[in-house]
């Protein structure tokens, strides 16, 4: 019976060792809570601009800086172009529950344009151009949202 020559394992263990190297910064839970986050962002000011649409009113997404921030989808009831507490439609926190390793970073967004807010034909009702950026507690992870003039968002 014939075993595994010193030459072969070593390849073996090479090959482990490479593909080990490349997979492991994708199972790094803060890269994949950020990820998620970021991707679940961009979706809601997507949902905003659906949600003018369906309502036929005002509808928006507010961006909350205090504590780890957070945002909310919200429906511009008294349709004063702003958000106020009780008209969110969705409302996300970082920094807890499934958030927890989420924060958003200020000083990299561009948050003077927000609330984003959409007509009633889910046009922007005023120019937009916003980098919202969230990032894991110690910073090692970042993830921007970036939403053009138009009022789309693409991640970064």
């Amino acid at each position: 019976m014939r075993g595994f020559s010193l030459l072969e394992l070593l390849l073996v263990l090479s090959i482990l060792g490479v593909v080990l190297a490349l997979g492991l910064p994708r199972l790094n839970p803060d890269a994949q809570a950020v990820n998620q986050a970021a991707r679940g962002l961009a979706e809601q000011v997507v949902r905003a601009r659906l949600e003018a649409i369906r309502q036929n009113a005002p509808a928006g997404l507010a961006v909350f800086t205090e504590g780890a921030g957070g945002y909310a989808v919200f429906l511009d009831q008294n349709e004063n172009r702003a958000y106020d507490p009780g008209e969110e439609i969705q409302a996300v926190r970082f920094g807890e529950g499934p958030w927890a390793r989420v924060r958003l970073l200020e000083e990299a967004s561009a948050l003077g344009n927000l609330p984003l807010l959409f007509d009633a034909r889910g046009v922007p009702a005023k120019p937009i151009a916003a980098t919202i950026a969230l990032a894991d507690p110690g910073r090692r992870q970042v993830r921007k949202v970036v939403v053009s003039q138009a009022g789309r968002a693409r991640l970064e």
